[in-house]
C-alpha cells in the first residue's frame, strides 16, 4: 500500500490543507478499524483511501474518508489530493472526466493540467435561522449577533448540502472572522443536535477573492479546517441561490489564514442537465509519499 502526504489547495509546501492518500492495489485488504487507526495516528482532518474499481463498478474509482474520530461520507480537500496522487502515478490522465464512488453517490472528478475539480451532489438549501437561533451561534463563535450578515446584500445563515451538511454564517467585516474564538463543545454540541457537519463562517469583506471563510467541525474532530472542499461547495451555491454568484463562472476562495495555512479553492455552479450543481477544485503538492508496513 502506498501512502501520501498531500496538500491540497495549494501549489506551495506547508500551505493548504494537509490529507492522507492511501492507494489500495488488487490483494490490498484493510479493515475500516485499521482505516480509523491509520487516520488517527496521521492526525490529518481527513485521510482518503482510494482504489480501482472493478470493470462492473459504476465509478472508476472508489474513495473512503477518515477523520482522526470517524468515517465521513465526503471530503473535498482529500479528493483533491487523492486524485493528484493518481495523476502523479499515471492512473488518471490529464483533459478526462473520472467518477468517483463516495458513500455521498457518485462525483465527477475533471483532471485539468494544474487543478483537479470536484463536482458535488444534488444542492439543497434549508430554512434561514431565526433571530434566536442567530443569537445562540453568535455567542459560540464569540461575536456580536450584529456582526452576523452582510452590509451589502440580505444574507442571514443557512444549512446547505451539495453532498453535506454545513451551517453557512456570514459575517460584515474580516476582522469579525479573524477575532472568531469559537466555543468548541458549544459548536460540537449544535452541530450534533442539528445534524450539521461545521459551523462554515465567511465574509464578502474580501478584494482578493469572492469570499473568506473559516471552518469548524469539532464534532468531527476538527477543531478548524484550513480548505474544505465540501463546505465551500454549499457556499458557491448558497451564494449563487441568493444572487451573488453568477452561474458557469469559476471564482476564488481563500480560506485558512488564521491558521498560516493559506488556501485557494476554486467553485463555480454550473448547470447539469437540468439541475444547478456546484464544482470545487484546486491544485495540490504532494509532499511526501512512501509505503505502509501493516
Amino acid at each position: 500500500m502506498q501512502l501520501f502526504i498531500v496538500d491540497a489547495f495549494t501549489d506551495k509546501p506547508f500551505t493548504g490543507n494537509q490529507a492522507g492518500v492511501v492507494v489500495l492495489e488488487d490483494g490490498d485488504e484493510v479493515s475500516k478499524q485499521m482505516m480509523q487507526s491509520l487516520a488517527a495516528e496521521l492526525r490529518y482532518s481527513e485521510t482518503a483511501f482510494v482504489r480501482k474499481s472493478g470493470p462492473d463498478g459504476d465509478s472508476d474509482f472508489d474513495l473512503l474518508y477518515f477523520t482522526p474520530v470517524s468515517e465521513i461520507e465526503l471530503c473535498g480537500h482529500a479528493t483533491i489530493a487523492s486524485f493528484s496522487v493518481l495523476r502523479r502515478l499515471g492512473m488518471v490522465t490529464v483533459g478526462h472526466v473520472y467518477r468517483a464512488g463516495t458513500k455521498a453517490g457518485i462525483m465527477e472528478i475533471t483532471i485539468e493540467s494544474d487543478i483537479i475539480m470536484m463536482e458535488q451532489g444534488e444542492p439543497q438549501c434549508g430554512e434561514s435561522l431565526s433571530t434566536d437561533e442567530i443569537t445562540r451561534v453568535a455567542k459560540l463563535l464569540g461575536i456580536n449577533a450584529e456582526e452576523i450578515g452582510d452590509e451589502r446584500f440580505a444574507l442571514l445563515p443557512a444549512p446547505v448540502t451539495t453532498g453535506l451538511w454545513d451551517l453557512m454564517i456570514p459575517v460584515k467585516k474580516k476582522a469579525a472572522l479573524f477575532s472568531i474564538v469559537p466555543d468548541l463543545d458549544g459548536i460540537k454540541e449544535y452541530s450534533r443536535e442539528n445534524e450539521i457537519v461545521s459551523f462554515h463562517v465567511f465574509t464578502l469583506d474580501e478584494d482578493r477573492a469572492l469570499a473568506n471563510c473559516r471552518d469548524f467541525a469539532p464534532l468531527y474532530g476538527i477543531p478548524e479546517e484550513s480548505a474544505t472542499g465540501t463546505a465551500n461547495g454549499a457556499l458557491i451555491y448558497y451564494l449563487f441561490d441568493n444572487g451573488i454568484a453568477e452561474a458557469e463562472k469559476t471564482y476564488k476562495i481563500i480560506q485558512g489564514e488564521t491558521m498560516n495555512r493559506t488556501s485557494e479553492i476554486h467553485a463555480k455552479v454550473s448547470l447539469k442537465g437540468n439541475m444547478y450543481k456546484a464544482s470545487v477544485g484546486g491544485m495540490a503538492k504532494i509532499i511526501a509519499e512512501g509505503k505502509l508496513l501493516l
